[in-house]
């Protein structure tokens, strides 16, 4: 399945709400959340760009905090997704449209703050679109994330690239760019699944195992349980970069 199939198959399913199992899911050795770290930046002065919002559920939860919000993603299902959870709330500041990346549909350093929570990364259209002395934020999954779940099906995201591979080289660009690095942190925590059915909607609805198959990976799923069932749940492991730059 294409990456933009998945995604728009998993927006029109859920956009990317995993309450239903993060309430479940107990997590040891987690440094920050992302969403606090982004609120400590923001006040009613600010004009924010959220990068790969897939359904806007945390994207919407920033939307009181600052003058401006738009959120793009270039899943339409995801924006559709999206643009019903903000019918949802009374926030009038606030757009989701979809939109790529690597070409940004905005005037040159209209924002004050971009994010980005674990989407690819252009710093070029970033440090176009970004106000001198603006901040962009982003958290990214890390190489070895799940990497006990990724070895035991012999694939995965990233599968084959070093921890940090990709996020170092991205740091590079922005200091080919003059951006001055605030924070590069990482941190690498435990998680315990409560039981298979929520690995499973995991796998289903996350890229971390390309052309998951509940079927067809059936034995993988028995081995997985085996091997790291615990009374806490299914462990596995949560890798996080987070990134902090300025744009001088």
């Amino acid at each position: 399945m294409e990456e933009k199939e998945f995604y728009n198959k998993v927006g029109k399913n859920i956009g990317w709400d995993f309450s239903k199992i993060n309430s479940r899911t107990i997590v040891e050795n987690k440094t920050w959340k992302i969403t606090d770290i982004i609120k400590s930046y923001l006040n009613k002065d600010k004009i924010v760009l959220d990068l790969g919002i897939g359904g806007g559920e945390k994207t919407l939860l920033l939307s009181p905090l600052c003058k401006e919000l738009i959120g793009i993603d270039n899943s339409e299902e995801m924006i559709i997704k999206a643009n019903d959870n903000l019918k949802k709330t009374d926030n009038n500041n606030c757009k989701f449209i979809v939109a790529y990346i690597k070409s940004l549909p905005f005037n040159d350093e209209y924002f004050d703050v971009i994010t980005c929570r674990h989407a690819p990364i252009n710093v070029t259209e970033i440090h176009r679109v970004l106000k001198k002395g603006g901040i962009f934020i982003s958290q990214q999954v890390g190489e070895e994330d799940k990497l006990n779940i990724k070895d035991i099906f012999g694939r995965g995201q990233n599968f084959s690239h070093k921890s940090g591979e990709q996020v170092k080289r991205v740091l590079e660009e922005f200091k080919k760019l003059d951006f001055e690095i605030i924070k590069f942190e990482r941190y690498n925590a435990i998680e315990y699944y409560k039981d298979m059915q929520d690995i499973i909607f995991l796998l289903e609805n996350t890229p971390i195992i390309p052309n998951f198959n509940i079927k067809k990976d059936k034995e993988k799923l028995k081995e997985l349980e085996v091997k790291y069932g615990t009374d806490k749940g299914i462990k596995t492991n949560s890798e996080r970069y987070l990134i902090i730059t300025k744009k001088r």
